[in-house]
This record gives structure tokens, sequence and C-alpha cells, in this order.
């Protein structure tokens, strides 16, 4: 082989092996910039859904106590109705 095609070649060769490294570190800084920025926003959404859990809890203890208080309530509006409707039918003859 021609050694100035030889020296050509291997120029060539050493030229595309700097390039396929540096395409090979900049991938891979990209890459982790990419995991980075998805692991931080994975972390902020973990904190705003605990957030809407927290509210959601809230807003389900609210409900709750609602429920329990018109339980208690129609339970005393029961109670009373029945003692009038007892109380009616002894009057009756």
């Amino acid at each position: 082989m021609d050694p100035e095609l030889k020296a050509y070649l291997e120029g060539m060769r050493q030229e595309l092996t700097q390039q396929i490294t540096e395409s090979r570190q900049h991938a891979e800084r990209l890459n982790q910039e990419t995991r980075k920025d998805l692991i931080a926003h994975a972390e902020q959404l973990n904190r705003e859904t605990r957030v809407l859990i927290e509210d959601a809890r809230h807003e389900i203890q609210l409900v709750a106590e609602g429920v329990t208080t018109l339980r208690d309530q129609l339970g005393r509006i029961l109670t009373d109705h029945e003692e009038r409707i007892t109380r009616l039918e002894r009057r009756v003859p």
C-alpha cells in the first residue's frame, strides 16, 4: 500500500475514532442531564401528589364528620317522632 494512502487512511481512522468518542461522551452527558431532569420532575410530582392526598384526606374527614352529624340529628328526629306517635296513640281511645 502506498505510504501516503496509508497515512491518509490512518488519519481518517483516528479522526473517526475521535468523533465517535466525542459523540459517545456527548450522548452520555445528555443521558445524565435527562436522568437528572426526570428525577427532579418525578420528585416534584411526588410532592404535589402528597399535598393533593393530604387535601383529599382532609376533605374526606370533613365529609365523614358531616355524615356522622347528620346521622345523629336524624336519630334524634326519629326518636322524637317515635315518642310523639306513641303519645298520640295513647290519647286515642
